[in-house]
């Protein structure tokens, strides 16, 4: 077997290099995210992490008290427009717009099969949480769609109905405390 040895000062330096720009986008995120300002949402009925029952499955969601929002939708999907096309966590911010209410907006990198970007999803949507603080659903207003090409040109941009309206559960520290919200046909497994 013919190997190439390594240079070891390469990879220690390409492995100091990455640890030294993680270091500095997080300090640079940092005073950002404190400048915009989201003002004190712990005490809202939406901050948490929530189990979102959508059309496509369960997406587990976090709305964080400084205003952040996270989703780990599932790694692919079939899109209509773009075929089969794999997606990036969701990320974005939220706020309180009500004393139950909130909105949210986040945007998701696509990618294609063969791992090529090909432009980015974008969702709007408004939701309320339930008197007890324990699940919330979407509200009345419709979610608004944008998708965007490699090249950032708007190829898609609509109100899109939900039906079943897109609910969620708030995620406990037990394992039984995770009452996931009952599954919709489109999103039930074919037997």
């Amino acid at each position: 077997m013919n190997r190439t040895p390594r240079d070891p000062a390469v990879s220690r330096r390409s492995a100091l290099a990455s640890l030294g720009f993680g270091a500095l986008a997080v300090a640079a995120a940092r005073p950002a995210a404190a400048q915009e300002g989201a003002g004190d949402l712990a005490g809202h009925p939406l901050t948490g992490s929530w189990a979102a029952m959508t059309p496509g499955g369960v997406v587990p969601q976090i709305h964080g008290a400084d205003g952040s929002f996270i989703a780990a939708f599932p790694a692919n999907y079939v899109d209509p427009m773009l075929g089969l096309t794999f997606q990036g966590p969701a990320l974005g911010r939220w706020e309180a717009d009500g004393e139950r209410s909130g909105r949210f907006t986040f945007i998701q990198a696509l990618s294609d099969i063969n791992g090529a970007y090909i432009g980015t999803f974008q969702l709007a949507a408004e939701i309320e949480v339930s008197e007890d603080g324990q699940t919330w659903s979407g509200s009345d207003k419709q979610p608004r769609a944008i998708v965007r090409d490699a090249a950032n040109n708007v190829i898609f941009d609509q109100m899109i109905p939900v039906d079943p309206p897109v609910t969620a559960t708030r995620i406990g520290s037990t394992g039984d405390s995770i009452v996931l919200p009952v599954a919709t046909p489109a999103a039930t497994p074919a037997s």
